[in-house]
């Protein structure tokens, strides 16, 4: 764990139990039809992968798998995306059984040239307000937008503010934004973010990349005339699972493995901590069990074994989904779910001395955040010598004895071979944090402990987004307090998904996950074709009895199956309370949900 002199104000997860269904009997397949409505697209998406320069562990998380369809969460009905042209449209369902589609409400300027810019990044949305947004066009380019009001027929939007806010060249994408007003100032924050490459040190484990949040605010005191009023910038050595500005504009909310700092700011600058910096105590100084590293083709992760491990004491058991890797007799080294389906014909290891290396090939060209789903003791890295550093420094701690410290053996309570791929967890301590804009520090924490990131999701448009955390076999909503610079709770528990956290992780096919704004359903969406809605609760015309509580049952959890007429791979999804949007390369599809009383 982290601890510091400077001591933020602890706080930790308050389960509100009434939330919680002991008796949570499944979910019970429905074969009800769900009309689907489809539209065909004019144009295809704009879609910009990561390059070969940009695998890091870091890339991989943050900006391999981008959601193309962007909500307004000001108006729920309604879906965004942006065309091969860098053109913004609208997408809404209507009441009856089509799917509109709006003319052009803005082109990106000099698309042409921008498009193709090496390294860019996609293009993100933001709607701060019902009547601003905020674009980054991926190629290091802000734009401030005057959409006027959005709930009725769509207008062209009108230009604020354009600037390349970080420097010429900076690439960035839109974490959050929002706007408050001081006085007559009116002012928008936003979340820029962008991963960095750092010089690492000698002889460490530590990665050469940080991810890094600017952290802008646009002014304007006659809502015509803006300019970038302030700019402050934080760092993480990890990727963060959430990123969000409270409302008020005064503070960055952010979960992750390892926690940020804010080092710059333009108006007040940033002291030295004079009680002394973050103590780095645990987990960050315990080697990474394995390296890997990765490319559009293929996925290598090298182990260090002991001298007396030879050829003949490998196993490999290879599927196009799982992995068990290891040596004979003695030591498991890679088992589980992999994160995606390999060539098994093509995938293969060998060993050298002490070095051992599998080899992976990918079925498809993306980028891999982790190589088996929730296992966390490896580290991906992109140096050949940081790899070998850590290797030589593994050799002194293997050993060719089963257990060389048997007195130190206990027995374990349970059987490690019954455990399921879904009941893994990360090995990783997350925290969320507040980090107030004015003091700099970290004012208040919760130590997440391993309760496992599943998604997040705006519940309404007036709050910050909440996370969804994996608490047991449930999924928890949390929605983040704006301000909360006393010891109250920063983390307020609204709802439970039943039974999510394990349905989530038995769908290694899965890209996207969300529920809708009210909780009443949860949506998995696989990389191609299918979806799974989870009802928490739908009334039945005759009410039932547990046969063996005797309990009478009035609802029941369903579990809904939308197979999609296409074969184009998922690009986006949004959920609201009685529509799921669905965008493929070619066409946008919406799901009606029957609101049953």
């Amino acid at each position: 764990m982290l601890i510091s002199n400077n001591m933020a104000v602890q706080g930790d997860l308050r389960i509100q139990r009434e939330l919680v269904n002991p008796h949570f009997d499944g979910y019970k397949l429905s074969l009800d039809h769900l009309p689907v409505y489809t539209k065909t697209l004019d144009k295809g998406i704009d879609v910009s992968k990561l390059t070969d320069e940009q695998f890091s562990y870091h890339h991989a998380k943050l900006l391999s798998v981008h959601n193309h369809l962007i909500c307004d969460p000001w108006q729920p009905v309604s879906v965004y995306f942006v065309d091969n042209d860098w053109t913004i449209h609208r997408a809404f369902g209507t009441d009856g059984n089509r799917v509109d589609i709006s003319d052009s409400l803005f082109g990106i300027p000099e698309s042409a040239n921008l498009r193709l810019q090496h390294g860019r990044f996609n293009v993100t949305l933001t709607f701060p307000t019902e009547q601003l947004a905020v674009l980054s066009d991926g190629a290091g380019n802000l734009y401030l937008f005057d959409t006027g009001d959005r709930k009725g027929a769509p207008k062209q939007w009108k230009i604020l503010y354009s600037k390349p806010v970080l420097g010429d060249g900076k690439q960035f994408v839109i974490v959050d934004s929002v706007h408050h007003s001081d006085n007559e100032t009116d002012r928008v924050e936003c979340l820029l973010m962008h991963v960095e490459e750092r010089e690492a040190e000698a002889g460490t484990s530590m990665s050469p990349f940080l991810t890094v949040i600017g952290w802008i605010t646009i002014a304007s005191v006659d809502k015509k005339t803006w300019c970038v009023e302030r700019s402050r910038r934080l760092e993480g050595s990890k990727p963060y699972d959430y990123a969000a500005l409270d409302k008020g504009g005064n503070s960055v909310l952010i979960s992750a493995s390892q926690r940020y700092k804010l080092v710059s700011d333009s108006v007040k600058p940033v002291q030295p901590d004079t009680d002394g910096d973050w103590e780095v105590v645990g987990r960050d100084d315990k080697l990474p069990e394995y390296t890997w590293t990765q490319d559009n083709e293929d996925i290598h992760v090298q182990f260090t074994v002991p001298t007396t491990v030879s050829k003949a004491d490998i196993y490999l058991t290879l599927s196009a989904d799982h992995v068990d890797f290891g040596v004979k007799n003695s030591t498991v080294l890679l088992n589980g779910a992999l994160h995606t389906e390999v060539d098994v014909e093509a995938s293969t290891w060998t060993i050298e001395g002490q070095k051992l290396v599998l080899s992976l090939s990918k079925e498809n060209q993306t980028a891999w955040p982790t190589v088996v789903i929730g296992d966390n003791r490896g580290e991906m890295v992109l140096d050949p010598d940081q790899i070998d550093q850590i290797h030589e420094r593994l050799a002194s701690y293997t050993s060719d004895q089963m257990n060389p410290a048997p007195e130190e053996d206990q027995e374990k309570p349970f059987n490690t071979q019954d455990l399921e791929d879904c009941d893994a967890s990360s090995e990783d301590s997350t925290w969320f944090m507040r980090i107030d804009g004015e003091s700099h520090k970290i004012t208040n924490e919760v130590y997440l402990s391993s309760h496992q990131w599943l998604f997040n999701v705006c519940l309404e448009p007036s709050k910050t987004p909440a996370v969804c955390l994996r608490y047991d076999c449930d999924g928890s909503l949390w929605q983040p307090g704006d301000a909360a610079k006393d010891g109250t709770q920063i983390l307020e528990h609204v709802g439970m998904l039943h039974a999510f956290g394990y349905v989530q992780a038995s769908k290694v096919q899965r890209k996207f996950s969300s529920c809708s704004p009210d909780m009443s359903y949860a949506v998995i969406c696989d990389c191609t074709r299918h979806l799974y809605i989870y009802r928490q609760h739908m009334p039945i015309a005759s009410p039932l009895r547990n046969r063996k509580t005797g309990r009478q049952v009035n609802a029941v959890a369903k579990q809904q199956v939308v197979a999609l007429d296409t074969t184009d791979d998922i690009l986006g999804l949004r959920a609201t309370n009685d529509r799921i949007f669905v965008m493929t390369s070619s066409s946008l599809f919406v799901v009606r949900l029957l609101i049953e009383e």
